[in-house]
């Protein structure tokens, strides 16, 4: 990747091919991230918490990769040979009226759609998580008799016999 470029520095190339390199740089994070979320989703369907751990770990440095695309963009926008008109890359580079110019803004498009469909999958994986680890809870107080009344009444007098299918068991 090319996240590495300074920021700062005076371009060096032509703002389209700095355009270009970004959008190749994020394209690559995204496919990157999509890549994450497949094996998370495998490792969560396999049951295998460390797995899914290790995966998140990658997934937080993914993002924080993508983080720092924005910073990217906002200086090719920002840029002194950047076309005038627009605010967005794809505003720009359609401004120039340039067939080459037509084609990165059309790359620039699907790779929007290409990171807002790895949102959708982030959140639905996020979702699928988030219930997977609820019914587990659920099921063991269930096991455990933990939903089950209080043994003790508010007085606390008396005892009530306890729930759950391991108190039952025993």
């Amino acid at each position: 990747m090319n996240s590495s470029q300074p920021v700062d520095s005076q371009p060096t190339q032509p703002w389209r091919e700095r355009v270009a390199s970004y959008v190749d740089d994020i394209a690559e994070v995204a496919e990157t991230i999509d890549l994450i979320l497949d094996e998370t989703r495998i490792r969560t369907k396999g049951l295998r918490p460390n797995e899914v751990d290790a995966s998140t770990t990658q997934l937080v440095a993914a993002i924080s990769e993508l983080e720092k695309m924005v910073e990217r963009r906002e200086s090719l926008l920002r840029a002194e040979d950047a076309p005038p008109k627009g605010l967005s890359l794809s505003e720009k580079l359609l401004s120039s009226r340039k067939i080459d110019d037509a084609r990165l803004a059309r790359r620039c498009g699907e790779v929007a759609e290409m990171i807002a469909m790895t949102h959708q999958r982030a959140t639905a994986l996020f979702i699928c998580q988030y219930h997977l680890s609820e019914f587990q809870r659920e099921v063991l107080q269930r096991l455990t008799g933990a939903t089950a009344p209080q043994t003790y009444d508010r007085s606390g007098q008396k005892p009530k016999p306890s729930s759950g299918l391991f108190n039952e068991a025993a």
